[in-house]
């Protein structure tokens, strides 16, 4: 750097516009005002002729700049200005970089239909005017956009067209970026098999072109792989590679806790509880080091818990778990962690009452035979003195056999409710392992997307801290809809107080995040006696909570009504009634077009959940004067 600086001083203006821009690149992401002094020097010089390229290249690295900072009214201005310079002075191969830099704001600001549009045209510009060993970095960034979009199909159409550009033009470097990201969506779609080959290949490349975090990162999620596929010998000596590799090169260390958490689980698996611990005793430091990790961190302490319990240390044990759950608590809320802990004491209480059924049992059963020895022995040696009252033992005797055969018939009968019982706690312990595994792969789906971003983009490829802040939205919604599904999962049916009190926890939390007034009324009559199941109040409140976001996200609204009403009508020849439930959602925002509007995803799905509960759905929008959402049951 301090050699460019000297050279800038004698090159000729083309030359030194160039360093200035290399210059404010290299300093945007190591000191952004230094970047943006240079920078502001460069764009300072009159454009001639002569240095209409570089003052181009300069425009569009300080739009960079204010993406990086995620200042994008900035960042927009100075993208399409330098678009305009390109087209204005014939830069094609700028024109197509600029659209890039255009696609790339729109993505951190989560615009992702703006930004494939961008990264389409830029595509286009570069196959009219480029070279095609360029295409793969606009075809990588398309594929990445419907990955965040959980479009795994489509993803994978533009990352195996990326990864065949990359391996025809030997861009060593890039392959194994392409064949991780083919691999996590493979594992999307669980294809196993297809994932599994792509990460042995991508781990391979990865090694050979000295790319260590990479490699560390996919061998992490071939372990994960081998575990979730029952192959925890192969999982084992992977994990225990990543947990050496990152700390004797020190990269990436704050990423140890996770594999150090799967290591253990694999070793408690085996039930090999001295290696576990020996493990897990190598997390002490590192959970200190980095208290952000939450969730590793709290991982941890489940793991450290466990252990201990198997190893008959019930005091150890409680102590990390009890550190497990509030840590836990803090990240997924009180709510989340109580559901958790009330799902343990029950599984712990169906247990101690299995156990003492069974000990009940076979204390019934000792003392029928002691007293069936004790009435034998005493009628043989009675025998000769009392024939008179032997009829009358052995009625007494089939009599108390007859009363302990009913007595274990009772026992018997409550062994195998409880049983029952303790297999419904268990299968919704396991359900909610399974809920918690998913969101660990998507919190490793949101470390390769950061890693995707390093190696897979031009320019803007490093404004790491903005796409977080959209990755940590995404986190937080999916916590909030597993909070909700865990919700419904405890409950055999959903009555019309519970939906209430989840709708207006809901309603409080959007209030906090927007200025709209909400009003929400439920008829009396409803309240006294309607119930649902758990699936029927979930797709309710499911449908509910998707229409009063979108009234949020596009209606412009100051006032939002929600309404559950019942209505009763006489069944004609049959001597009874029909009930109607009718729950409405309106606003009174801006309103639409139908006839003109498109449709997405989540209009989809209140349809779906309308179908799935025999009801229908009508939308019904006028411009100006608001929009209403009803659902008839």
């Amino acid at each position: 750097m301090d050699s460019l600086m000297q050279v800038a001083k004698t090159a000729n203006d083309s030359t030194r516009l160039a360093i200035y821009n290399d210059l404010g690149f290299y300093y945007i992401f190591n000191d952004p005002e230094k970047a943006k002094s240079f920078l502001q020097k460069g764009l300072r010089e009159n454009t001639t002729a002569e240095t209409a390229y570089s003052k181009t290249r300069l425009t569009n690295t300080f739009g960079i700049y204010y993406d990086v900072k995620g200042v994008y009214d900035s960042s927009q201005f100075y993208f399409k200005k330098a678009l305009l310079m390109s087209k204005k002075y014939g830069f094609p191969d700028l024109e197509a970089r600029c659209t890039n830099g255009l696609g790339m704001s729109n993505w951190n600001q989560g615009n992702y239909q703006n930004a494939l549009d961008y990264f389409f045209e830029a595509l286009a510009l570069n196959r009219k005017y480029g070279t095609p060993d360029k295409d793969d970095t606009y075809l990588n960034n398309i594929g990445l956009i419907y990955q965040d979009m959980n479009m795994a199909d489509k993803a994978l159409e533009y990352h195996y067209q990326a990864l065949a550009i990359r391996k025809e033009y030997n861009k060593a470097k890039d392959i194994p970026v392409s064949i991780n990201n083919i691999a996590i969506n493979l594992l999307d779609k669980s294809d196993f098999s297809g994932a599994e080959k792509m990460l042995v290949e991508g781990r391979n490349l990865a090694n050979e072109v000295g790319n260590q975090d990479l490699y560390f990162d996919i061998t992490h999620t071939l372990a994960s792989l081998y575990q979730k596929t029952n192959r925890t010998d192969l999982a084992i000596p992977l994990l225990q590679e990543v947990i050496d590799g990152r700390l004797s090169t020190k990269i990436g260390v704050h990423r140890v806790v996770a594999s150090i958490n799967n290591l253990a689980e694999a070793y408690i698996l085996k039930n090999n509880l001295k290696e576990a611990l020996k493990v897990l005793k190598q997390g002490e430091n590192l959970i200190q080091q980095f208290p952000e990790q939450k969730i590793n961190i709290s991982e941890y302490y489940y793991a450290v818990s466990q252990a201990n319990f198997l190893n008959n240390d019930p005091q150890k044990g409680n102590e990390f778990f009890i550190k497990a759950i509030a840590l836990r608590d803090s990240i997924f809320s009180k709510q989340n962690a109580e559901n958790t802990a009330a799902l343990e004491t029950k599984f712990n209480i169906s247990e101690k009452e299995l156990a003492l059924a069974e000990t009940r049992a076979n204390l019934a059963e000792r003392e029928l035979e002691v007293e069936q020895k004790n009435i034998f022995i005493f009628g043989m040696v009675a025998l000769a003195f009392f024939l008179a009252i032997f009829g009358f033992l052995v009625y007494r005797q089939q009599k108390l056999k007859t009363s302990q055969l009913q007595k274990e018939a009772e026992l018997k009968t409550a062994l195998a409710k409880i049983e029952t019982q303790n297999q419904l706690q268990e299968q919704r312990l396991r359900i909610s392992r399974d809920l918690h595994d998913n969101i660990g792969s998507q919190l490793t789906f949101i470390i390769s997307s950061i890693d995707n971003l390093k190696f897979g983009l031009e320019g803007a490829a490093n404004s790491v801290t903005d796409k977080l802040g959209k990755i940590s939205e995404f986190t937080s919604q999916t916590i909030y809809e597993l909070r909700d599904t865990i919700w419904a999962m405890n409950k055999t049916d959903i009555s019309i107080e519970d939906l209430q009190a989840r709708i207006s926890n809901f309603i409080e939390k959007a209030k906090v995040a927007s200025d709209v007034h909400f009003q929400f009324d439920v008829g009396k009559t409803l309240l006294r006696e309607t119930h649902f199941t758990s699936v029927e109040g979930m797709n309710i409140y499911r449908i509910i909570q998707e229409s009063v976001n979108n009234a949020l996200k596009y209606s412009e609204a100051k006032n939002i009504q929600l309404s559950i009403e019942k209505e009763v009508f006489p069944l004609e020849g049959a001597g009874g009634d029909i009930r109607k439930y009718k729950i409405k959602v309106f606003d009174d925002g801006k309103g639409f077009n139908l006839e003109k509007t498109t449709f997405g995803n989540g209009i989809s799905n209140i349809k779906k959940r309308a179908k799935d509960l025999g009801g229908k759905v009508e939308i019904t929008s006028e411009k100006g004067k608001g929009t209403t959402v009803q659902l008839e049951l």
